[in-house]
């Protein structure tokens, strides 16, 4: 039977603001693609057929990002949280077992191989896991040595990991203290469908759910995802720089940005006219201009239609789309957003350039956030 996926796309994404104010998090694009992009496009990879993506916010944009694709269908539901999301259209899910993803997780997982460790452990459901050096930022889970969960526990204080695994060495003789985190990445067996129709009450699948199994004695399983998988949530604007930087290195096998490769590191779409300088890893999207003079890179994601006049300097920077940067500009460790227009000799740094805005000219900009003008 073909595999099939669930991509939870509808969160508002409120720690990548201003980046998420006009789109959704989903549609924000590393070195040029879309994270969810990366994330259908792997999936298929590993063996997925069909997928369905649940949004809300700004939905419409994410429907139409998949309008003329066969395998993708969009449904834009005004659910309250992650679980009620699925329980909403669990009439469209016909396999015994499916995987609940993310939308907002940049993860070169083996996840043909998450699917049949779950299949062959039988549980109602198996989280996938990476153990990381410091999990208080992230859902901590607690597993025996069979890799059944214990505890699952979102977000936890230091003391609350230590005084956890003390009761539960007590209680069952053994210890379960761990780094493992929860992914995102679930395998789900049908019958838990029934399980949030009887409760309506589970909402979120790490604070309601999983916890609300293990009290009721349901197997739970874990899957640990080997340490040289790459996974990075792109929950903040440190995080977001680094997935780029690291698919532009070619850090995430498996991951590369959209376009030709012309040379290492350097990755350009078609009808671009590169005049001027690249230092790799850069990528450019298509419809680009860089003039006589300009410097692009090293650590550089430039959206199509961007045009950067001459002699600018741009490095350790993102810029979306449809943007014009003037001559003599520099640019460093900045993001700047679609349909902006910088002036001649001005200098960004480490800031943020919202959407249709324009800097003016010999301006100074440094460690700004300016948000996007709605339109």
């Amino acid at each position: 039977m073909d595999k099939f996926a669930i991509v939870l796309a509808g969160g508002k994404g409120t720690r990548l603001r201003p980046l998420t104010y006009i789109k959704p998090k989903p549609l924000i694009p590393i070195a040029g693609k879309p994270i969810i992009d990366y994330i259908i496009e792997w999936l298929r990879y590993n063996g997925f057929k069909k997928f369905i993506v649940l949004a809300k916010y700004l939905g419409e944009q994410i429907k139409d990002h998949f309008i003329n694709i066969n395998d993708v269908s969009v449904e834009i539901l005004d659910s309250k949280d992650t679980a009620d999301a699925v329980r909403l259209i669990s009439d469209q899910i016909k396999m015994e077992n499916f995987l609940v993803s993310m939308g907002d997780v940049l993860c070169n997982a083996q996840f043909d191989t998450f699917y049949e460790e779950h299949s062959r452990m039988g549980g109602i459901a198996t989280i996938a896991l990476k153990e990381v050096d410091n999990p208080l930022h992230y859902g901590l889970v607690f597993i025996d040595s069979r890799r059944r969960i214990r505890l699952f526990v979102e977000k936890p204080l230091s003391i609350e990991i230590y005084a956890l695994s003390m009761a539960h060495v007590r209680v069952f003789g053994e210890s379960i203290y761990s780094n493992y985190v929860n992914t995102g990445f679930y395998m789900i067996r049908y019958e838990l469908l029934n399980i949030l129709q009887e409760n309506p009450a589970l909402m979120d699948w790490g604070k309601h759910v999983f916890p609300y199994l293990l009290e009721n004695g349901y197997d739970v399983y874990s899957w640990i995802m080997p340490h040289n998988t790459y996974w990075e949530d792109i929950g903040r604007i440190e995080n977001y720089k680094k997935a780029t930087w690291d698919v532009l290195n070619g850090v995430v096998k498996g991951f590369k940005p959209n376009g030709k490769q012309i040379e290492p590191g350097v990755y350009v779409e078609e009808n671009t006219d590169i005049r001027g300088n690249i230092i790799p890893p850069v990528s450019m999207g298509h419809d680009t201009v860089i003039e006589e003079g300009a410097t692009i890179g090293p650590y550089v994601s430039i959206g199509e239609g961007v045009h950067i006049g001459r002699d600018a300097r741009v490095s350790y920077s993102i810029v979306w789309e449809s943007t014009h940067i003037s001559g003599n500009t520099d640019i460093y460790d900045s993001i700047i957003m679609d349909h902006v227009l910088i002036g001649d000799n001005t200098k960004i740094i480490s800031s943020i350039i919202g959407s249709y805005n324009n800097i003016g000219s010999n301006e100074v900009v440094e460690r700004k956030t300016i948000f996007p003008k709605i339109r």
